[in-house]
């Protein structure tokens, strides 16, 4: 078994591995920000909740690819603190190794202001593709390492594997036009 290490020279392979996602995780989180800049700021009961900042740090594979990539570094009463201690004033501040529920969830609010059903299906599509590297062999799921869980090599390619796939996926919804391209303002008025 290879652990997920608190060193990038522990294992280069998973290292190589971690900055893959944190790179998807960045090309999604730059669509979806776009489409969600206009709708979220204003909301009055954001989904962002202190549990999922917190499983974020508590997951040792997010842990890591935060540390390697882009280090959020979280308030000394993170695992108590009853706020979402990652939401700032333009959203969450985790920009690296997000808890893959952050990307997955959509409200009613948010996809009510996508201008077409083919665009919100389409956003969610995006929204989902973390969810694929998410699938590890033997049925066990990366967001539901806990603390000091390993990941053997075969994990480590099958992450791999699963990151080619989800490229190939967005290529394909950028290509299908369903997405809004960048400078596309919502709806202002989202219920």
């Amino acid at each position: 078994m290879l652990v997920v290490p608190s060193s990038p020279l522990s294992s280069l392979p998973a290292l190589r591995t971690a900055r893959s996602y944190a790179r998807l995780e960045a090309e999604l989180r730059a669509r979806i920000d776009r489409l969600t800049a206009r709708v979220c700021p204003g909301c009055r009961s954001p989904c962002c909740r202190p549990v999922y900042c917190r499983k974020t740090f508590d997951n040792p594979w997010y842990r890591w690819v935060n540390r390697v990539c882009r280090p959020f570094v979280p308030p000394p009463e993170w695992r108590v603190t009853r706020q979402p201690f990652g939401l700032g004033p333009r959203g969450c501040e985790i920009r690296a190794g997000r808890y893959v529920f952050c990307y997955s969830f959509n409200c009613r609010r948010l996809l009510a202001a996508l201008p077409e059903p083919g665009a919100r299906r389409a956003f969610q599509a995006l929204s989902d593709l973390l969810l694929h590297p998410d699938r590890l062999p033997g049925g066990r799921r990366l967001h539901e390492l806990g603390p000091g869980e390993r990941l053997s090599r075969r994990e480590v390619g099958a992450i791999d594997r699963a990151l080619a796939e989800a490229r190939q996926a967005l290529v394909v919804l950028d290509a299908s036009g369903m997405l809004p391209p960048a400078g596309t303002r919502l709806k202002p008025e989202a219920p």
